[in-house]
């Protein structure tokens, strides 16, 4: 073959060859796979594990006012943390104490009401109050339902805070600590406060939450009484 003349080497400056390209023969590494395992409804919806908070402190007060205080469910709402409504349904007819109650637990959106079992023993300077699957078992909230706020009876069911909701409060008489010819605190009586909560939350999403709180909730409720007692001796 010829080269090419002149004038084809004007009209085509360049010849281009087109080569194949060669194929690879290299093994493909692939990127790992990794396994995600994200929480089933389930899991975040099953019941942790029941918790107790206790919470004490010596109060400079005799147990007589402090236990008035503790039973008048009445007025809870108006000082207690967390709690929104609550309203005495039934008394011992022969001590006045009540026996039954509407309580509404409350944090941020969530909000929850219960029918409240309350025993008071004015002997033994104790206070309890059983909600939820412990408590009646009857209205909103007591069979682990939400509530509707209102303080009116319900089914229960499935969107509730807790499982079930219980606290104790005992009262123990301290007599004044003699040091040496010194009366401790004036010589005033005082009195060992001690609260008792015990809870279990209804799903693992709500004990998130509550978490942030939960584990100061004794020793704030014990303070709100202790500030709610010192008004009162006050306003006297």
């Amino acid at each position: 073959m010829r080269p090419p003349g002149p004038l084809l080497r004007l009209l085509l400056p360049s010849l281009a060859i087109s080569k194949p390209t060669p194929r690879r023969t290299g093994t493909i590494t692939k990127p790992p796979f990794h396994n995600f395992h994200l929480p089933t409804f389930a899991t975040a919806f099953s019941p942790p594990p029941p918790q107790t908070l206790t919470a004490a402190r010596n109060l400079p007060f005799p147990p007589e006012p402090l236990f008035r205080t503790i039973s008048d469910i009445d007025s809870y709402a108006r000082f207690l943390p967390f709690l929104t409504a609550s309203t005495v349904t039934a008394r011992d007819g022969e001590t006045g104490h009540p026996t039954s109650a509407f309580l509404t637990v409350g944090y941020g959106p969530l909000s929850e009401t219960f029918v409240s079992r309350v025993e008071c023993d004015g002997e033994r300077w104790t206070v309890g109050a059983r909600s939820g699957r412990h408590g009646t078992g009857k209205g909103s909230g007591s069979g682990s339902g939400s509530g509707n706020g209102n303080g009116n009876g319900g089914d229960g069911g499935d969107g509730g805070l807790f499982e079930y909701l219980d606290t104790l409060w005992k009262l123990q008489p301290l007599k004044p600590r003699d040091n040496g010819h010194v009366m401790m605190g004036g010589g005033r009586e005082e009195t060992k406060v001690v609260l008792e909560v015990r809870f279990q939350f209804r799903s693992a999403m709500h004990a998130a939450m509550m978490g942030a709180v939960e584990s100061q909730v004794a020793g704030m409720m014990i303070e709100a009484f202790e500030k709610r007692v010192r008004e009162l001796d006050m306003a006297k």
